[in-house]
């Protein structure tokens, strides 16, 4: 009888360890089986979130959804569409609860095109995520986590345009070097730091930079263009006091002038200048401002309008000027008519 008893025990026993030894089984499969829907590629990371995986061949517009099959999409997955070049576009805008773009999730896709903005629901953005993306033209980083990754957009060389918020303070290693179209960025001056390599190799990359902050001494320090967006902040240098003359007076002349002849000249013809063409190049962009710098700084240029470089008519060239030729170039509002013809 009691032998009985511990052979049924031991049969259980056998019994219950091979049903936890299954149950472990098909979670594990459960966790790696990768599904479809509606062009994307995805797999489950709990009851209730999904990560995207990839795109099924042939797909070219990857638009990411708020969910799928009744669970939140909340991540992509590290190298999801790494070396796709099938998708020409990219579509966050649908999502709600996207927290994650994995490392090299969109790494070489060489004809994703157009703008990408990167939603404000974004808190974590791994290392390359858009590296090699070398058709994208303009990003928009609203993501919350804090810092463009280490080699983000490194080699996208047909960026021409980026906007960042104001919720960065890192910009990492290599973030937006080899960008060579990449001619202006305004830093926030929530930035505190910048990496050496961030903007390797951009020769005609313009700093928007404010007064005393990382990204205003980081250009100094580099050697980089820049234009102060704060000028207003700059502090004026006092000059040196003017000493009265200590010599006597001379007695003043007492002869009277014989009277002239007032002259007669022939007006001249208004004289028409691009405003804010500032090294006379016949066009008003990013140069015209590096230009205004360089002559403020006492630096020789070759070719110098000034009163082309005076935008806002005030009648001195300043640091405010170079700051409104910037503003024109990065397609931003201005009170002035930069880049139309006036009469002097």
């Amino acid at each position: 009888m009691v032998m009985n008893m511990k052979n049924k025990i031991k049969r259980l026993s056998v019994l219950f360890l091979a049903l936890l030894m299954a149950c472990a089984s098909i979670v594990t499969v459960y966790a790696d089986v990768i599904y479809y829907d509606n062009g994307l590629l995805y797999t489950y990371l709990n009851n209730d979130e999904v990560t995207i995986c990839g795109a099924a061949e042939g797909v070219t517009e990857v638009k990411i959804p708020y969910y799928i099959n009744m669970r939140y999409v909340v991540d992509i997955r590290n190298r999801a569409f790494l070396d796709n070049t099938e998708i020409t576009s990219v579509d966050f805008s649908n999502i709600a609860f996207l927290r994650r773009i994995g490392s090299y999730a969109f790494a070489n896709c060489s004809n994703l095109t157009g703008e990408v903005v990167i939603p404000n629901t974004v808190a974590t953005i791994d290392t390359a995520a858009f590296q090699g993306c070398t058709s994208i033209d303009s990003v928009i980083f609203n993501a919350t986590n804090g810092s463009v990754p280490n080699q983000c957009f490194n080699g996208c060389t047909a960026l021409s345009s980026v906007t960042l918020n104001d919720t960065v303070t890192q910009i990492g290693f290599y973030a937006f070097a080899d960008c060579p179209n990449l001619t202006y960025i305004e830093i926030p001056r929530s930035v505190t730091s910048i990496a050496n390599s961030s903007f390797m190799n951009d020769s005609n990359l313009t700093l928007g930079v404010y007064y005393d902050t990382t990204a205003y001494h980081y250009a100094i320090d580099k050697g980089m263009s820049y234009v102060v967006l704060d000028p207003e902040n700059i502090p004026v240098v006092p000059t040196e006091p003017v000493t009265e003359p200590t010599e006597t007076p001379t007695e003043p002349v007492t002869e009277t002038p014989e009277p002239t002849q007032p002259v007669t000249e022939e007006p001249t013809e208004a004289v028409r200048l691009l405003l804010g063409d500032a090294d006379g190049d016949g066009m008003v962009d990013v140069t015209d401002a590096t230009v205004i710098q360089r002559v403020l700084n006492y630096i020789d240029v070759s070719s110098y309008n000034e009163n082309a470089a005076d935008v806002d008519r005030s009648g001195d060239v300043e640091i405010i000027d170079a700051t409104y030729i910037m503003r024109y170039a990065a397609l931003l509002n201005v009170a002035y008519p930069i880049g139309e013809w006036i009469t002097q």
